[in-house]
């Protein structure tokens, strides 16, 4: 997730030693790897963050952790269709629990990924999760101000410009509270991927809980982490209301955890995902 910090109070000075570099806030980076059960990379702030959460809409614990199998399946699907180059869009950090294999894992040690995100804890931290970080890069950049130049920069990160990549928007577009900002990121990815390119996205939405997404989001924004959740109309007219939209795959926009149904050993209440998810593909040029 592109960083967002939040201030929560956790403990007293006499509980934080001066210099300790203990986070007295929580970050949305964080809080997701404590949901994912991580044993390290969260501090006090991020498990306080989390336990309110989950006080509040118990199932969000069940939406982070079918966000994360629906990023494996989607990148091992693309992996399968050729694709080898991937962009992780505010990717936050690597899991470290082997029961939600990482983007890094998912695309094999054929692939190139670039991890792209504002948090400066993600960029430290991030290639210390990883068993093979040759093939990776870690972006430090805020998609608001610098997605264009992310894009610009990608053959200096090792991405021939005219090979199809995969563009991963996984639950960050949710941080970004300003619809235009949000359509404009999007915008500029759709504009300037090549032929053959494909964008996968999950986004947060109260369609699904209206009542427990609310009490969520409202707990995020207490603790100084808006959320934004857009609704399923919302979440198309990022992709097709462009000067160059690409075409939504089948089966559309759908709950991340109905999206791949394989995923899943038994069936997942709709209301759990909490979030929708689509693919869209780059349209090829015409032959003449």
């Amino acid at each position: 997730m592109n960083t967002l910090t939040a201030p929560v109070s956790t403990t007293s000075p006499a509980e934080t030693p001066m210099g300790s570099h203990v986070p007295l806030t929580a970050s949305s980076a964080r809080l997701t790897q404590w949901l994912l059960g991580s044993r390290h990379h969260h501090h006090p702030a991020d498990r306080i963050l989390g336990q309110r959460l989950l006080r509040a809409a118990p199932w969000v614990g069940q939406a982070v952790e079918l966000n994360h199998l629906y990023a494996h399946q989607t990148v091992s699907m693309l992996r399968e269709c050729g694709i080898r180059r991937f962009v992780d869009l505010g990717s936050g950090l690597p899991s470290d629990n082997p029961r939600f294999p990482s983007t890094a894992v998912s695309a094999g040690p054929d692939s190139t990924v670039i991890h792209v995100d504002a948090d400066p804890y993600v960029i430290e931290h991030g290639p210390q999760l990883l068993e093979t970080p040759a093939r990776h890069r870690f972006v430090h950049a805020d998609l608001r101000r610098d997605m264009l130049r992310v894009l610009r920069d990608l053959p200096l990160h090792g991405l021939d410009p005219g090979r199809p990549t995969a563009l991963l928007f996984h639950n960050v577009l949710p941080w970004i509270n300003d619809d235009a900002d949000a359509h404009a990121i999007v915008g500029a990815a759709l504009d300037q991927a090549p032929p053959g390119s494909v964008l996968s996205l999950t986004h947060l939405t109260a369609d699904l809980r209206r009542t427990g997404s609310a009490a969520a989001a409202l707990c995020l924004d207490t603790a100084g982490l808006p959320v934004s959740l857009r609704t399923a109309e919302q979440i198309r007219d990022l992709i097709e209301d462009q000067p160059h939209p690409w075409r939504v795959r089948a089966p559309g926009i759908v709950p991340v955890g109905l999206y791949h149904p394989r995923q899943c050993s038994a069936p997942v209440p709709i209301g759990d995902s909490g979030a929708y998810a689509v693919i869209a593909i780059h349209p090829q040029p015409a032959h003449r």
